[in-house]
């Protein structure tokens, strides 16, 4: 993988699924809502959304480069499982979204900026323009933070599960970030801390949380 590719790939993959960037921005924006102002069906919409994200970027993003590397294939594959994970989350939920006014959720938000204004502004800054730039929902990089920083606006445990994927994502923030990709440094240190306090939470904070009613 080199910088030059993978720009590349993002100027014939942006224009391509127009007006999706529009359509992606209003759904994420409708989750941040709905994990603020909570409805009866907000936790079941939150996820699919999630799962709508992750399952994008595993079907459109990923696999029409498969054949440059077998690598692609398997980041499709993961991607794909995610939104699967999320999909259940739908018929059965078993996250509650909440923003509060805690740590973890003021961490949240901080992740949820950068995923929608912070990355693209990053990338502008170091010569990413559209249709170089790379978007919440469209791109698997912007979309980690964005997850992580809603499963950090949380009143309930979250099923460690749903962490696997994109903590091993995170990782993968490491090789974006050589290639030149700096706007990545979120997508690496926003999965360790994520990851970090969401255990820590669970384990430490909502020890007495009890399973949720479907």
């Amino acid at each position: 993988m080199t910088s030059a590719g993978l720009l590349a790939y993002f100027t014939r993959y942006n224009p391509s699924i127009w007006p999706m960037q529009v359509v992606v921005y209003v759904l994420a924006l409708a989750a941040v809502f709905l994990a603020w102002k909570k409805s009866k069906y907000s936790d079941r919409t939150i996820a699919l959304i999630l799962a709508f994200f992750w399952l994008w970027n595993g079907i459109m993003f990923f696999l029409p480069v498969g054949a440059s590397g077998s690598q692609w294939y398997v980041f499709a594959a993961l991607f794909v499982i995610q939104g699967i994970l999320f999909l259940i989350g739908v018929a059965k939920p078993s996250v509650s979204y909440h923003v509060g006014t805690d740590i973890f959720s003021i961490t949240g938000i901080v992740l949820i900026l950068y995923a929608l204004i912070g990355s693209p502004l990053v990338g502008a800054l170091v010569g990413h323009l559209y249709p170089q730039m790379a978007l919440v929902g469209l791109f698997p990089c912007p979309t980690l933070p964005f997850t992580f920083g809603l499963l950090l606006c949380t009143d309930s445990r979250i099923p460690k599960y749903l962490l696997i994927v994109p903590f091993l994502w995170g990782l993968v923030g490491v090789m974006t970030i050589s290639i030149g990709m700096v706007e990545d440094v979120v997508m690496l240190l926003g999965a360790l801390l994520a990851t970090a306090m969401i255990v820590y939470r669970d384990r430490m904070v909502l020890p007495g949380t009890a399973p949720r009613p479907v």
